[in-house]
């Protein structure tokens, strides 16, 4: 049985952190709204990530796989689009190289 409400609990905590990335409210806010502490969101967040092996957080990347004659559409929060045909390597390249430096620049340190 503990196992069963231990997945119950990480479910409800996966929803309830889909949903913190969905506002634009702080943790604190976030969690004062939820009726959570905020020690137990980052410690949530954490055992989280570790468990799927990503570091979405870090990154805000989320992995995908790439289909040789599709294209990659992206749709960020603020609305604006990006459509590159992944037969175009050069084109790929250019657009995460400049996501990449455009990301490291947001978080204050240098691109991978």
């Amino acid at each position: 049985m503990a196992g069963s409400l231990d997945s119950r609990k990480a479910r409800e905590w996966q929803r309830r952190l889909r949903r913190f990335q969905a506002t634009e409210q702080s943790v604190a806010e976030f969690c004062r709204q939820e009726g959570v502490s905020a020690p137990s969101f980052y410690q949530w967040r954490k055992r989280l990530t570790q468990r799927v092996g990503l570091t979405e957080e870090a990154t805000g990347f989320r992995p995908v796989r790439l289909i040789p004659s599709a294209s990659v559409f992206v749709q960020l929060p603020g609305g604006t689009q990006l459509h590159v045909p992944t037969s175009d390597a050069q084109a790929l390249r250019l657009v995460v190289d400049t996501l990449s430096h455009a990301d490291a620049q947001r978080a204050g340190g240098r691109p991978c």
